[in-house]
């Protein structure tokens, strides 16, 4: 488990390196791009870390005027529990939060693919089209997915949800041997 988490750090890592932070730096006039990412309970805390870290060290090799700004939603409430009991304090409620983002990430963990957020999919789907980009990290394609945002778009996730993916949301284009994708705006790492 150790040496898979490893992987999926250093996966992530390179895929959003790849899709997100390079393309980005030929932009001719650059602003503040910002990074939106969904915190809710139960969420797996290396999901929400990994990204955050990535854009973090962009930063230090990025002139000032083309930093990433990177705010945390609040799903439920601000204080949010993650899936191993560490407490995260969100910046905001997504509710309350504008829709319109640079980036958009949904992270994994138990509470993407045992739990629901109908109060949340409304907001997402809006969000998710007035976002440049938006996309999951792992199993948080399964909240994507239950705001309608994965039909008809190529998707992965973790091996092991790949089966429990495909048979809750059978219109998504399932890719089961890549470790990330993308599909016009939608991103899945």
């Amino acid at each position: 488990p150790c040496l898979d988490n490893r992987r999926r750090l250093a996966n992530l890592t390179g895929a959003l390196r790849r899709h997100l932070l390079f393309p980005l730096r030929s932009r001719p006039c650059m602003t503040t791009k910002t990074v939106a990412i969904l915190l809710f309970p139960d969420v797996l805390m290396l999901d929400v870390a990994g990204p955050i870290e990535v854009f973090s060290v962009a930063n230090r090799y990025l002139p000032e005027s083309d930093h990433y700004r990177i705010v945390t939603l609040g799903a439920e409430s601000l204080s949010v529990r993650a899936s191993n009991g560490i407490v995260m304090q969100a910046d905001q409620l997504a509710v309350d939060a504008p829709v319109a983002y640079d980036t958009l990430l949904v992270p994994g963990g138990p509470g993407a693919y045992n739990e629901r957020h109908p109060h949340l999919y409304g907001w997402l789907r809006e969000a998710a089209q007035a976002s440049r980009r938006h996309g999951a990290v792992c199993t948080g394609a399964f909240i994507l997915g239950e705001a309608g945002l994965l039909d008809g778009h190529r998707v992965t996730t973790h091996w092991h949800y790949l089966d429990r993916l495909a048979k809750r949301f059978p219109k998504a284009q399932l890719e089961t041997d890549l470790l990330f994708t993308k599909d016009l705006s939608l991103i899945h790492i």
